[in-house]
């Protein structure tokens, strides 16, 4: 039963209140860095998923920047073979602006002929993920109720890898404020 309901609300997603038929959302194509970590395929395909059980009438796609497949310009390349590239949306799964961001993905989109895509703001930095970063360190056992000369006297490092970029580091600087 759940399963024909949400079939069928995806279907009745397309059709305005007049009765025409809408045109099909663009593809969404999440965009990950890749990770020689296993760990980090496992979390964006379990994140790939449930956006596509949130959403089962939008057509989700996965590239990596790097070191895992499917890489970026192929699953691009399948798009525009599949002529589902038009509108295309990639969205950044990564916490600030900088190369990747600025250049790789936009070059990559470029590259394929006759794409029109639009690139989404990098998931960083954004107040969701400074709440998801406090909710590990108390899962971690960082202890909330500790006086304020206490508070002073620890300290928690928020580190960021590879980026030289000045808005990627205002970024991180942001997140850790």
């Amino acid at each position: 039963m759940n399963a024909i309901t949400s079939q069928l609300g995806s279907q009745l997603s397309l059709v305005s209140l007049n009765g025409a038929r809408r045109p099909a959302p663009p593809p969404l194509v999440l965009v990950a860095h890749g990770s020689r970590d296993p760990r980090a395929l496992s979390t964006v395909r379990t994140l790939i998923e449930r956006v596509r059980e949130l959403r089962p009438h939008l057509s989700v796609h996965l590239g990596h920047i790097e070191l895992n497949e499917p890489l970026l310009a192929d699953t691009l390349a399948s798009l525009d073979a599949g002529g589902a590239a038009d509108g295309a949306v990639l969205v950044p799964l990564l916490l600030s602006r900088g190369y990747h961001v600025k250049r790789d993905i936009p070059e990559a989109a470029a590259a394929v002929p006759g794409l029109r895509a639009r690139i989404a703001a990098p998931l960083g930095p954004h107040p969701l993920l400074v709440e998801t970063l406090y909710a590990r360190l108390v899962e971690a056992g960082w202890r909330t109720g500790m006086s304020d000369a206490a508070r002073r006297a620890g300290g928690v490092v928020l580190a960021a890898a590879g980026s030289r970029d000045p808005e990627s580091i205002t970024d991180t600087r942001r997140t850790a404020q």
